[in-house]
Parts: structure tokens; C-alpha cells; sequence
């Protein structure tokens, strides 16, 4: 349960809470909490789409979530207007490129 980046972004990170995306939502959360970034966003995104599978996060959720940070990280304009998104990016595509294939597809 690490904070990453944001509202949204890190493993069993949901919503500023320590707590994983199926309990968040299974306790009454809500995925329209507002995020602070592109990143962030797509990390809420990745979040409700772990949460409501029957199989926790998908192949699919963490290759999206994956894109998007590819597609900051290639635009190194955010390395000034937003360093720490432009960071986080990189942590964020790496990852899901590693424990995307221990997933369900």
C-alpha cells in the first residue's frame, strides 16, 4: 500500500486510502472523486475496472493504464509543466509492464 502519484496512483492506493480498489468500492466508495492529473485520472480509471472485475485487475486494465503513461512520457513538455506526473509516469509504465502478465486476460 504505496502512494504514488496523486489521489489514485500505487499499488493498494484508492482514493488517498491505503485500502485496494475492490475493498474501496465494496465499502461504499465511489470512483467520481475528482483526480488531480492525466495520470492520476487513468490510474482512477485503472482502479474501477480492477474493482468491479470478478478477477481483480485485468491484462487489459493495466495495458490501458500503461498507454496512457507511454503517451506522457513521450511528451517531455510535462517534464516542465508537471514534473512529478512526468515521473510517476515512467514508475507507472514500468510496472504495469511487469505485473500486467501475472493477470487474467
Amino acid at each position: 500500500m504505496v502512494k504514488l502519484h496523486g489521489r489514485w496512483c500505487g499499488p493498494n492506493w484508492t482514493n488517498n486510502k491505503a485500502i485496494a480498489a475492490r475493498d474501496y468500492l465494496l465499502s461504499g466508495g465511489s470512483f467520481k472523486t475528482k483526480c488531480d492529473d492525466q495520470l492520476d485520472c487513468a490510474c482512477r480509471t485503472h482502479d474501477k475496472g480492477c474493482a468491479s472485475s470478478e478477477k481483480s485487475c485485468t491484462f487489459s486494465d493495466d495495458t490501458k493504464l500503461m498507454k496512457v503513461a507511454q503517451k506522457i512520457i513521450r511528451n517531455p513538455l510535462y517534464a516542465f509543466t508537471n514534473p512529478k506526473m512526468y515521473a510517476a509516469a515512467f514508475i507507472v509504465r514500468d510496472s504495469m509492464s511487469l505485473v500486467r502478465w501475472t493477470r487474467a486476460r
